[in-house]
């Protein structure tokens, strides 16, 4: 009877991966091959009968994430804003949205300015169908 394989009668002069100690675990001898995808970090293991298995390479998000909810997502970085923990800091964010107000009337004036003298040096109706009518 032949006990079960070794990882080093599976794999030689390679790096040793977690993923091959925990599939050697679980099938023991009826692993006939590992293979490495180094894209997703894991180990697949070629069983007899065709099967496959894989293990993760690493313990470091091995369990899926759960995906947070938008909402829970913004408290987290409303939390992290008033902590301030985010890479901004908390004065960057404020001048910032300073300067947004500020750049926000501006262009308000502007825009305003402009329908006005359009509407008091140009054709008055002729305003009036450009704004109604979208020209289809």
């Amino acid at each position: 009877m032949r006990g079960a394989p070794t990882r080093q009668g599976l794999v030689s002069d390679k790096a040793l991966h977690l993923g091959e100690d925990i599939l050697l675990a679980r099938h023991g001898d009826s692993i006939t091959g590992l293979l490495q995808n180094r894209k997703h970090d894991i180990t697949i293991a070629r069983l007899r009968g065709g099967r496959t298995d894989w293990a993760a390479n690493s313990l470091v998000d091995m369990t899926p994430r759960i995906t947070d909810s938008p909402v829970a997502r913004l408290e987290r970085l409303r939390d992290d804003f008033k902590a301030d923990k985010l890479s901004i800091k908390r004065d960057e964010a404020r001048f910032l949205a300073k300067v947004g107000a500020v750049w926000g009337g501006v262009v308000v004036a502007l825009s305003g300015g402009v329908l006005w003298l359009a509407y008091n040096s140009g054709n008055s109706e002729m305003l009036q169908a450009m704004m109604t009518n979208p020209g289809y």
